[in-house]
């Protein structure tokens, strides 16, 4: 196990009331044109010699989410389906209104979807409940704990800078914390968070890997996260 010693600080953290699961309204979804119809889900996707980057996600759930061209369908319960409709400037689009759905992952053990949502310069993703079609917007697809209990989410990069969430997943619904305040571990750089892979090392300590590929930039690998109950605290 690794441990961890120095710097112990509660990270500043914080929980957005705005971002909620949300069901389709007059066909948008998250800004993406989205509808649920009442008819079954899912046969074998169409446009096959289309190479799309989730065709091989496709094609390990199939069943329970396929592709119709530019519509991605996933499965929902009582027999309906979900329906994201990809949004450009191919389909008419403005820039601003660019959506890309594709498949990234099914998590049966708590019956979600997770869709990533390529928008004009950036992406998000979408949680999807199996359930009802409700949705949540996460900074990226989350990575799962060993347990599957909890969650963290990270964007770091020098366009968007550093977004990270923790989910916890024992609660209905599962919430998301924002993380706001980054570590400061000695001889850490301005660049010192950028482009780290988060990795679990257990349970509850998340740790951060990875290199650069500018040189000027010098991740600070020693930089580990506690994550119990949702929420999270830095040691370096």
């Amino acid at each position: 196990m690794l441990v961890a010693v120095g710097l112990v600080a509660t990270a500043a953290q914080a929980q957005d009331p705005a971002r909620e699961w949300e069901l389709p309204s007059k066909g948008r979804l998250h800004g993406s044109k989205a509808v649920i119809e009442n008819q079954p889900c899912c046969g074998a996707s169409r446009n096959a010699r289309v190479i799309h980057p989730d065709t091989a996600a496709l094609a390990k759930w199939a069943g329970v989410a396929a592709r119709d061209g530019r519509t991605l369908m996933l499965k929902l319960a009582d027999n309906r389906t979900l329906k994201l409709t990809d949004c450009d400037d191919q389909s008419g689009c403005e820039a601003d209104d660019t959506r890309i759905h594709r498949m990234v992952d099914w998590w049966p053990q708590h019956r979600l979807y997770v869709v990533l949502v390529g928008l004009y310069e950036e992406s998000v993703a979408y949680l999807v409940s199996e359930r009802d079609g409700r949705t949540f917007v996460a900074t990226a697809p989350p990575l799962l704990s060993p347990s599957g209990r909890q969650a963290v989410a990270l964007v770091s990069n020098l366009m968007s800078g550093v977004d990270l969430e923790i989910f916890d997943f024992s609660r209905n619904p599962p919430t998301a914390t924002k993380i706001t305040t980054m570590p400061d571990c000695n001889g850490a750089g301005p660049n010192s968070f950028l482009r780290p892979i988060p990795v679990w090392t257990d349970e509850t300590h998340v740790t951060f890997e990875g290199e650069s590929p500018l040189p000027e930039d010098k991740p600070n690998t020693k930089q580990l996260l506690r994550v119990e109950d949702g929420k999270g605290q830095w040691q370096c």
